[in-house]
């Protein structure tokens, strides 16, 4: 912004951070001379009432969760243009500290974790689930407090809206800490929470998080298939804890965060009984820095990762696919186009779209190899070459030139 945010009973003093759909500044609150943390919605997007809408319930969520694990809740208002909410000023996240401490100790690492357990505890326990949990999400009081911020996704597990909050695709999740069950949107639960917060915790032990990928498609299809990664020797104690909290399957995962916090407890008294044992943490390998992958690259994974590879993967066993499943993710791609188109995005918006536009060629190839397997059926070979052609336009496959080579067979013989 050009000028100096102006917010009544607030003295804006500097900028903190910007996210996907507001900004965070240092501010001061002038009634109670107190520091604040004063969230403010991009004005570009509050013209969405649907956005604010969910804006201002974020802090009505949070404002009801009082907890000395979550963050405080002072005001929420508008100004002029501006929607804001005011909360506690927490200065630092678990990613300032890991970048500012290298090799946060494996004791420390329990005891964060355990923390934010306890406030996920005490949200789903009302029946909520974050959906983000990740390090910039974590924060810490002067006191050494752990407190989880950032209710901006939450939802409630029996909220009508779900449905069409998914079906929209806003702000669904992190890409890095989200889980399988939130890629392939379905129905979530507090074991949702246990999956974000699990990367969190190797993130912590190993320096760098369990999954990545330069693109959104590859990082969904790993969350989703990819066996859990084991930890280096030095760290074999947090081995079985990872498994459980990392688990594909739900129900395989650690049942609710009491029972998370029952298993931090025994392992964080193992290790305190093992004095011989020095926690002394190894230089990581240099991480590539990568900026984070954006909320709206989202668009592009949540539902068309589902309707376009995972479901149509479990048929690609058969070889065939129905013109049902073809017409459903030739809609859902055209469906999330169009909305990005509308939405201001930038960068973040050309990337969304190019990983729809990886997807949607995938699609125009598949529908095309699958008619001229048809045609090639039917014994119509010329239109069954066409598509052939169609689809090499697209990409050249083994599968498609053997199909191309089969026709061309079956013409010289009639």
């Amino acid at each position: 912004m050009g000028k100096t945010l102006e917010i009544r009973g607030y003295k804006v003093k500097k900028e903190l951070g910007t996210g996907g759909m507001a900004r965070v500044y240092l501010a001061l609150d002038t009634k109670l001379e107190r520091p604040v943390a004063l969230k403010v919605l991009f004005p570009s997007i509050a013209e969405n009432p649907r956005i604010t809408r969910r804006f201002i319930k974020e802090a009505k969520i949070a404002a009801q969760l009082q907890h000395s694990n979550i963050v405080s809740i002072f005001d929420v208002g508008k100004h002029d243009c501006y929607y804001y909410i005011a909360m506690e000023y927490l200065k630092e996240s678990l990613k300032d500290r890991m970048k500012r401490v290298p090799g946060i100790k494996p004791r420390e690492a329990l005891f964060i974790i355990k923390e934010i357990a306890k406030a996920l505890s005490y949200a789903h326990k009302r029946g909520y689930v974050h959906r983000d949990v990740k390090p910039e999400n974590i924060m810490f009081r002067k006191d050494g407090a752990v407190v989880l911020v950032d209710f901006g996704i939450v939802k409630a597990v029996n909220e009508k809206e779900r449905t069409r909050l998914t079906r929209t695709g806003i702000s669904i999740g992190t890409p890095q800490y989200m889980s399988p069950e939130q890629i392939k949107a379905r129905k979530v639960d507090g074991r949702s929470d246990i999956y974000s917060l699990g990367i969190v915790l190797y993130e912590i032990l190993t320096g760098r998080v369990p999954y990545d990928a330069d693109d959104v498609v590859t990082l969904a299809l790993q969350h989703t298939g990819d066996p859990v990664p084991t930890l280096p020797g030095r760290l074999k104690n947090f081995q079985p804890l990872i498994d459980k909290m990392l688990a594909k399957k739900p129900s395989e995962r650690v049942k609710n965060t009491e029972g998370l916090i029952r298993l931090i407890d025994a392992l964080d008294l193992k290790l305190k009984k093992e004095t011989t044992t020095v926690f002394k943490k190894a230089p990581s390998p240099p991480v590539k820095k990568r900026k984070a992958l954006p909320v709206f690259a989202l668009l592009a994974v949540v539902v068309l990762i589902i309707g376009s590879y995972l479901l149509i993967m479990e048929s690609q066993q058969k070889h065939e696919r129905s013109a049902w499943q073809n017409a459903q993710r030739a809609h859902t791609i055209a469906s999330y186009q169009e909305y990005l188109e509308d939405f201001p995005g930038g960068r973040h918006q050309e990337e969304a779209m190019k990983a729809i536009q990886r997807i949607k060629a995938d699609s125009d190839f598949d529908r095309a190899f699958q008619q001229a397997r048809e045609y090639f059926k039917k014994g119509n070979y010329e239109e069954a070459l066409k598509k052939v052609g169609a689809a090499k336009k697209i990409k050249s496959t083994r599968q498609l030139q053997s199909l191309e080579q089969q026709i061309r067979k079956a013409m010289r013989e009639n």
